[in-house]
């Protein structure tokens, strides 16, 4: 099956380069100059998103916000604006990955075809007949077979393709410590010590669940280990 990347990239430059290096593994390219132009190409269903966050239509981080409201498709961000603070941002609005501008050609496409491996093997998970596909946890309902999020009411919550990964390891383990190298593993990503990423998305899950009835969080930091998911967890 042929891959597609949408290059989000004002500069001629680099949409050159980058296209070159997707080509030489197979990634075919289409693209788009500004924030305007990004949405236009959305229609063309790329498999994923190459975002520069300084366009001169609109801000990078903005439109990544605007587009998880409506998909959950792969996003990289490559960016001269590198900072920590950025790159935190850009994790919890949704990127799947942030890569600064200079960087390594092959690093880049190690990671986006990473990014198109996992979302390839998401809609083949299979569900073999009596599979537990739902987890109730307070008054959220987890349904693993729409990938859907909802609150008390059955209103559905946004949680990005890594939240809602990092949500299942938790809800498959409640009460069991889990290190930042294991949920590392479950993002299919490189364990890096002192790497933020895990934690920002923790962070993220945490504010969207917001606390259980006796005021406590759902997921506890355990000091120089990692996390563990202290509520009841039912299966149906």
């Amino acid at each position: 099956m042929n891959q597609t990347a949408l290059i989000v990239e004002d500069d001629p430059g680099t949409r050159h380069v980058l296209s070159a290096t997707f080509a030489s593994a197979g990634i075919g390219s289409i693209f788009a100059e500004n924030g305007a132009a990004m949405w236009l190409q959305l229609g063309k269903r790329p498999d994923i998103v190459i975002l520069d966050l300084s366009l001169p239509d609109a801000d990078g981080l903005e439109l990544l916000r605007q587009l998880r409201q409506q998909s959950e498709i792969p996003v990289l961000i490559h960016s001269t604006r590198s900072d920590e603070i950025e790159r935190i941002i850009g994790i919890e609005i949704g990127a799947d990955d942030f890569l600064p501008k200079p960087c390594n050609m092959r690093e880049l496409l190690a990671r986006t075809r990473r990014l198109l491996r996992r979302c390839q093997t998401r809609p083949s998970i299979p569900q073999p007949k009596g599979e537990l596909r739902r987890f109730r946890f307070g008054h959220w309902t987890l349904d693993t077979a729409s990938r859907e999020l909802t609150d008390g009411k059955g209103s559905p919550v946004s949680i990005g393709v890594s939240g809602f990964a990092l949500l299942m390891a938790f809800l498959e383990h409640p009460f069991e410590p889990l290190s930042r190298e294991q949920l590392s593993r479950v993002l299919k990503r490189e364990y890096i010590p002192y790497d933020r990423i895990i934690d920002v998305h923790v962070s993220q899950i945490r504010r969207i669940l917001g606390n259980q009835p006796d005021g406590s969080g759902f997921i506890k930091t355990l000091r120089s280990q990692g996390y563990v998911f202290v509520a009841p967890v039912e299966h149906a």
